[in-house]
């Protein structure tokens, strides 16, 4: 084993390793032993080909690959411990030609943990916006939400669907000669209201097992300019018809949903809960100032490979929770008038900026030393325990590995304070308020 670093750039290590030949070898005779029962040749028996034969008949590099991949997380690990590199994330390899006898040569590349140098984290200067105020509209629109999301449904099997009712399809769209994927268990709810992709409307009176072809032309001031005017021709197939019944809001409603005793507990419940809201949403804003202003102290250069990974999970997610609630990216993208690409961009720097935060705070917490005692985790750990629906009883021992997770979070915590601790937070009207 040789490994020679050639350097770091960004957060990311290029080096070469050798592999002794002999080590390949043994690597292609276990390959060879494995897998011979999958070969047949004229004049052996199957099982019993010899290796000379089938290289000679399927090419000598047949087993090439499998003996690499066989040998290469050992090798690999060994050259990245000789040069003491504190990797992240998968490596790019490369192994150059291979020659019988000649020890065997690899490039790689890896993402390694990102230099971070602290710049001065006292002295932090934003600007605290204040809660917006909770008014009748915001706890009517929530209420709104609430009857629907408690509503009863009914399945009318093969009734024809009316207004009010929610119809389950299938369909498909081609726009000015373009086909788009097709799109399954789109819901649409019929009422004057709801004409998203533009043949809801024509959904009454269909049935269960119906479909349709519907042609809908765009109008010209769509918001977006490119399909303007333009006409969408869908492939509908209904596969179900439901009845939909919103529960009034009356004290009944209030017991059910809400569990308190009448309608007007439930209203000033539901204030007291947007306000907490209102006032989380500031102290996201704040905090997120906070980290934005340390990026410009401190600096850190994060791989794209990393960027790219922690994009990947965060959309992962986020479509997800939509398909969970019957939804998908494209849909939400056009109810929000946002391009593909655009949103893109966004997650990115979100993605970015996340892995910034966690570098830089686990800078701040080895510079500070901070720990955790066993009170802070078994407190932690219950308290993690309950936001995941699991009982916070021995949930230190019944969280296993995530403990661990729980333990840095709470070093990350103190860190964090540590910069709001010394800031300089000022209010709207400028007065200093820390």
């Amino acid at each position: 084993m040789n490994a020679v670093l050639e350097n770091i750039e960004n957060s990311e290590a290029h080096f070469r390793f050798t592999i002794d030949y002999k080590v390949f070898a043994e690597a292609l005779e276990k390959t060879y032993r494995k897998n011979k029962e999958n070969y047949q040749v004229a004049g052996f028996r199957k099982g019993n080909v010899p290796r000379s034969v089938i290289e000679s008949q399927y090419g000598p590099t047949v087993f090439y690959q499998e003996a690499l991949d066989l040998i290469m997380t050992e090798e690999y690990k060994k050259a990245v411990e000789s040069l003491a590199l504190n990797t992240i994330g998968d490596p790019d390899i490369e192994v150059g030609e291979i020659e019988k006898g000649q020890e065997l040569s690899v490039k790689a590349s890896v993402p390694v943990v990102p230099e971070v140098t602290l710049g001065q984290l006292e002295g932090i200067e934003v600007v605290m916006p204040k809660a917006r105020e909770v008014k009748e509209r915001d706890i009517d629109k929530v209420l709104e939400e609430l009857q629907y999301k408690n509503k009863k449904i009914t399945d009318k099997e093969m009734a024809p669907a009316e207004k009010g009712d929610t119809v389950t399809v299938d369909y498909d769209c081609e726009l000015d000669g373009t086909k788009f994927e097709p799109v399954v268990d789109y819901k649409a709810l019929l009422d004057d209201s709801s004409d998203t992709m533009g043949f809801e409307g024509q959904l009454e009176g269909a049935q269960k097992g119906d479909i349709l072809d519907i042609k809908k032309v765009l109008p010209h001031d769509h918001p977006q300019p490119q399909i303007a005017g333009k006409t969408a021709c869908f492939k509908v197939t209904v596969k179900k018809v439901e009845r939909i019944e919103i529960l009034p809001l009356d004290d009944a409603f209030a017991q059910k949903v809400g569990n308190v005793s009448t309608m007007e507990e439930f209203r000033a419940e539901m204030k007291k809960n947007l306000e907490q809201a209102a006032a989380q949403r500031v102290l996201m804003q704040r905090n997120n100032a906070i980290l934005s202003e340390l990026f410009k102290r401190c600096q850190v250069k994060i791989p794209e490979s990393l960027i790219m990974q922690r994009a990947m999970s965060m959309l992962e997610q986020f479509s997800g929770q939509l398909e969970a609630e019957g939804g998908t990216l494209d849909l939400y993208l056009q109810l929000i008038n946002k391009k593909s690409g655009d949103f893109k961009r966004e997650v990115w720097e979100d993605a970015e900026n996340s892995l910034k935060a966690d570098y830089i705070l686990d800078k701040i917490i080895k510079e500070k030393g901070y720990t955790v005692s066993e009170e802070e985790l078994n407190q932690g750990c219950e308290k993690f325990a309950l936001s995941i629906n699991m009982s916070p009883e021995k949930a230190g021992q019944n969280l296993g590995p995530l403990v661990h997770k729980v333990e840095h979070d709470l070093k990350a915590e103190k860190a964090f304070q540590y910069l709001l601790e010394h800031a300089v937070i000022r209010e709207d009207n400028g007065e200093k308020t820390a």
